[in-house]
């Protein structure tokens, strides 16, 4: 009828009105965060894709997921459209793998693929999410169900494979996304001495790494496992990491600070250490900083050096430069010494010694 009379009177016979009130709307924090993330891995080589929030139970068993395995306990769809569709997903390392799988079989010969995209765990993270039970009322039969409405944490999840893509490619992109969000001093361990994440089942025990910030976990990477990466069908090395992003905005730095140029030189002592073959440099960077203390400035692995006689014995050469620099005044030589003689005892206590 409205409408009919203002055909009718004319369109253009009624006045203009402002909307009353000032609507205003802008990006949340969350959203302007994953905007830095998008751009970041975009500018690093990446192609955005989008993937299904619903999968099929059949991808814990893809990714060599334990039967008790808490990941396997998920929001399950009441009415799926089917049995591919019919629970949350509670990783998104499956859907990555689907995708660069896909690209793999259509003959593309390489791709570094990422995705913004969130989680689904129950809130108890250890009962079904629905608890149904049927009752009967007025002769018909009804379903009740309990709901608890699941965590939804986002993760920025990264796949690569083909082309240089390699181990340290996938750091590489990962380590430049973290100097990009100001998030310094992390700390990475081997995802199967941890945890933390049930999706080290999918990546290679010895060729993958969980990243931490002052304990907090950042996130896993790696390469696929390789019976994982069969099972997917990719004829190559594949990569993938994920990053909790709930994590990297705590983590992140939200002011930028700057300090003066240095006043005083810098001092630099090189090192060459004769360790274990699997001696992680992590653990040997973590015992040179805590030695130095205030004065270190940089701590530089420059050299990794294996003879046969090394290889025999289980060993490899790691040589470190060590920056030191005093803010007070120059170093002297007996403060430099000091400090590296520190080091050396540290780096005893874990198994390390000096390289004749």
């Amino acid at each position: 009828m409205a409408e009919e009379v203002a055909r009718i009177y004319g369109y253009n016979n009624i006045p203009s009105t402002d909307f009353r009130g000032v609507a205003r709307a802008e990006f949340t924090e969350e959203q302007k965060f994953t905007r830095i993330l998008r751009n970041a891995v975009a500018s690093l080589g990446g192609y955005e894709i989008a993937t299904y929030s619903f999968v099929s139970p059949k991808y814990f068993d893809k990714i060599k997921l334990p039967a008790d395995s808490r990941l396997r306990n998920v929001v399950r769809i009441v009415n799926p459209l089917g049995e591919d569709t019919s629970v949350m997903r509670t990783s998104t390392i499956p859907s990555m793998l689907d995708v660069l799988s896909f690209n793999y079989n259509n003959r593309n010969e390489k791709a570094c693929l990422f995705e913004i995209a969130k989680e689904y765990l129950p809130a108890d993270h250890e009962k079904p999410f629905i608890n149904g039970d049927t009752l009967a009322n007025s002769g018909k039969q009804k379903h009740r169900y309990n709901y608890s409405l699941p965590d939804e944490p986002q993760r920025l999840t990264i796949g690569m494979y083909g082309g240089d893509a390699e181990f340290y490619t996938l750091k590489g992109i990962v380590e430049q996304l973290l100097a990009e969000l100001k998030i310094d001093d992390v700390e990475y361990i081997r995802a199967n001495d941890s945890d933390l994440f049930d999706e080290k089942y999918a990546l290679h025990p010895g060729r993958s790494a969980v990243i931490l910030k002052d304990g907090a976990p950042l996130g896993i990477m790696g390469e696929v496992h390789p019976e994982v990466q069969e099972t997917y069908e990719i004829g190559v090395k594949t990569y993938v990491a994920k990053l909790n992003i709930p994590e990297l905005m705590a983590a992140a730095a939200d002011k930028i600070t700057y300090q003066p140029l240095p006043k005083f030189p810098a001092t630099t002592r090189d090192l060459s250490l004769l360790v274990d073959e699997d001696m992680p440099v992590a653990e040997l960077e973590k015992a040179i900083k805590g030695a130095v203390g205030k004065i270190l400035e940089k701590v530089s692995l420059f050299d990794v050096y294996r003879s046969d006689d090394m290889k025999k014995n289980g060993k490899k050469s790691i040589a470190y430069s060590i920056s030191m620099r005093s803010h007070e005044g120059t170093l002297t030589d007996e403060q430099a010494d000091s400090a590296m003689k520190r080091v050396l005892k540290a780096l005893s206590a874990i198994g390390a010694e000096l390289r004749g």
